[in-house]
């Protein structure tokens, strides 16, 4: 049975999150939803960053160098808007520092900026506990299912793996199908995205 609505749905793609780098132009702050971070080997390959495919990665294949992204859900209480933030290990390590104090990092206020106007300049993150008392914070996202919805991966094929310089980490297995047709669409829209570009506005614009 189809089902047809006259209205808009809020979110078009069910349980994604867009996308978020730490932009070039002013601080990006907000609120932690998730319980922890998540990371995993990231290719910037054909015009775009993709996860590492441990078994079979056509990137690995092809020379190109790996490096260690990690995600966290960022709430802004102002916009109401919850974005999947991307950061490199150097750069996730504040929040290490956070979750081991705190045993979570749901309720943590991160604020992330560059060191300059290079879009690949050195990102710094601050954390501190939020005042939560007038603050009423949605649930956790799955951020698995947000990744595997951005890089067009199905979710079992994508699971929780172990520990990676401390943090937890991301594997990825991804069937011929699925390769295919991602690599196809990385020469499309998603090739506008620079691997740590302010492709994205601040969480609290």
């Amino acid at each position: 049975m189809y089902n047809f609505s006259h209205e808009i749905p809020e979110d078009p793609r069910g349980n994604s999150l867009p996308l978020m780098r730490c932009p070039t132009n002013k601080p990006i702050t907000g609120i932690v939803t998730s319980d922890d971070l998540i990371g995993t080997n990231t290719h910037y390959y054909r015009g775009r960053t993709i996860p590492c495919d441990t078994e079979s990665c056509p990137a690995c294949s092809e020379g190109f160098p790996w490096r260690w992204h990690s995600y966290v859900s960022l709430y802004s209480p102002s916009s109401h808007r919850t974005v999947l933030f991307e950061m490199t290990a150097r750069a996730a390590e504040p929040l290490k520092v956070y979750r081991d104090a705190y045993g979570t990092l749901r309720g943590c206020r991160l604020t992330a900026k560059r060191s300059n106007s290079s879009p690949n300049s050195q990102v710094n993150i601050q954390t501190q506990r939020a005042d939560l008392q007038e603050i009423a914070l949605p649930a956790e996202p799955n951020l698995l299912e947000a990744l595997s919805i951005i890089w067009n991966i199905e979710l079992p094929s994508i699971s929780v793996a172990g520990i990676e310089k401390q943090m937890p980490r991301a594997s990825v297995r991804r069937n011929q199908l699925l390769r295919k047709s991602t690599m196809q669409k990385s020469t499309t829209a998603s090739q506008s995205q620079s691997p740590n570009g302010d492709g994205s506005s601040d969480v609290d614009k």
